[in-house]
């Protein structure tokens, strides 16, 4: 039992004297997305929103979409 703590804990030291940082060895973002605003939506834009609407209506998403919005 003392022999874990003391090596998990020589691992600890040493990593940390590395400089071994997980933050370090992520990747960065490759795509960051702003939310567009509403009122500056082309005509196409709308048409898209609507037609993805219809569909998930269409389909039955639309219902269990709005209550796991409400949900959170």
């Amino acid at each position: 039992m003392k022999f874990t703590s003391v090596l998990m804990s020589a691992a600890a030291i040493g990593l940390s004297a590395v400089g071994i940082n997980a933050q370090q060895n992520q990747p960065a973002c490759s795509s960051i997305y702003t939310r567009k605003e509403i009122l500056s939506l082309t005509s196409s834009e709308w048409n898209l929103i609507r037609s993805i609407l219809s569909a998930m209506q269409r389909d039955g998403w639309f219902p269990w979409f709005a209550y796991l919005h409400n949900q959170w």
